[in-house]
């Protein structure tokens, strides 16, 4: 083994661990809390809908043993940095939220979706579960990361523009599902669930209900052809 492959799969284990431990561990040691509450926005999904990270983390970490256990791959060698990236930035993310500079989170959060994006691209060939967390990843970051925005923005009250933003993520990640060879379910999945929770929120005006829902729908069909298509050609 290289040393880049020593330091690759260094960095991604302890970016994978603080992605983890920092949202979780920081509230319970030191009694901080990430703040995102008081910045909510019309198209921010509701509290049940953040349970996606459990799925997030738990495949993450599967998918980072699974990297550590084969690190000369070249699936592993063309997305572990990338991966690591969109680890970190996650973990920078719940760092800036609770050290009370939420401000400085709509910046980081959408660097977390690009990273995610890219590690999700070159994981494609590999085996594992690698391909689904990223996917879990992106479709989440993806979507929230319009969310940030939005929620420490003056445009936050422009009901217009949340509502394209919602939309054009939506079709966005739709493209990625599109483009996707493995994977491109879990971008659906975790996607798909923070549109559908903000669609289904009753608290919610209509507009940010309709824009959701139409987002949801994007992404179900996008995916639905895309299995159909894959049932073809494997059939």
């Amino acid at each position: 083994m290289r040393m880049h492959d020593r330091l690759r799969c260094a960095a991604l284990g302890a970016s994978t661990a603080a992605m983890i431990l920092v949202p979780t561990l920081g509230p319970l040691l030191a009694g901080t809390e990430e703040g995102a509450r008081e910045y909510d926005t019309d198209i921010t999904p509701p509290d049940y809908a953040f349970a996606v990270w459990a799925p997030i983390f738990a495949s993450s970490a599967v998918g980072t043993i699974q990297h550590l256990a084969d690190p000369t791959s070249a699936a592993n060698r063309r997305h572990g940095w990338w991966l690591a990236g969109a680890h970190a930035a996650n973990a920078a993310w719940s760092v800036a939220a609770q050290s009370g500079r939420f401000r400085y989170t709509a910046a980081i959060l959408p660097v977390a979706a690009t990273l995610a994006a890219r590690a999700h691209r070159g994981a494609q060939h590999g085996g594992g579960v690698a391909p689904h967390s990223t996917g879990l990843l992106l479709g989440w970051t993806g979507v929230a990361s319009v969310v940030n925005v939005f929620a420490v923005l003056p445009t936050r009250r422009r009901r217009a523009i949340q509502a394209g933003a919602v939309v054009g993520a939506s079709a966005a990640l739709a493209a990625a599902v599109a483009t996707s060879r493995r994977g491109y379910v879990a971008i659906a999945a975790a996607a798909g669930w923070a549109l559908t929770t903000n669609a289904l929120n009753s608290a919610r005006p209509p507009y940010a209900r309709l824009a959701n829902a139409l987002g949801a729908t994007v992404l179900a069909a996008t995916t639905a052809a895309k299995l159909r298509r894959d049932r073809v050609r494997r059939g």
